[in-house]
């Protein structure tokens, strides 16, 4: 397929389906390029008739498209599958989720009783305005402008009293850790010399398992 060009955005097409059939409730796609529009609807296609397949209720998953990606996200109920294209591998996945957690709540808060039976592209002129709203919040995410509410920084906090108390805390069990497997390793070096050859062999098959786990 074609390599697609989004240019500037970050979050070109937003979209929520219905697994049964199918059917595409209501999408949003930045471009006014015609056969980027039918390329891209067509993937949706694509991953809304293998999502019975691959998906199980409730899960998600990130697969790369061209350079960038798309993720996707199965409701609790394995009926609708929602899915938001990033145009760079770069774009914070766990934005992309959270992005499509809000997104299901706006098709699930006033829609619920016509999700089963609505027809295609049903929902876009009532979801068109909020799915705008809320690409444009988060693809403020790529260009560092999303509100620390929503991705907290923590890093330049200083610390407290009962911090350093749970810091050090802490560091003395990483010690004590850190002596007892070095006891255990000069344990078996030496102090196993003496096992006979059936302890040996089991000693093989225990390691070969922890390498194989």
């Amino acid at each position: 397929m074609q390599q697609q060009s989004w240019g500037a955005s970050h979050l070109p097409f937003l979209a929520v389906g219905r697994v049964k059939d199918s059917i595409t409730l209501a999408y949003y796609i930045e471009t006014d390029n015609a056969e980027q529009q039918e390329q891209t609807q067509e993937v949706f296609q694509k991953l809304l008739k293998a999502s019975s397949q691959k998906l199980a209720a409730g899960q998600r998953t990130r697969l790369q498209w061209n350079n960038g990606s798309v993720c996707c996200l199965m409701d609790e109920q394995a009926r609708l599958l929602y899915c938001v294209v990033t145009s760079s591998l770069s774009y914070p996945e766990r934005q992309a989720y959270q992005l499509l957690y809000d997104f299901r709540g706006l098709v699930e808060r006033d829609n619920t009783n016509e999700l089963d039976e609505s027809e295609a592209h049903s929902l876009n002129d009532k979801l068109e305005a909020p799915m705008r709203e809320l690409v444009k919040k988060y693809e403020n995410v790529q260009d560092g402008k999303m509100s620390t509410t929503n991705i907290p920084d923590t890093s330049s906090a200083p610390l407290n009293h009962q911090d350093l108390q749970a810091a050090n805390g802490k560091k003395w069990i990483l010690l004590v850790a850190v002596a007892v497997v070095i006891i255990l390793i000069l344990y078996f070096m030496f102090g196993r010399g003496s096992s006979d050859s059936s302890e040996k062999k089991e000693d093989e098959k225990t390691q070969i398992i922890f390498r194989f786990l």
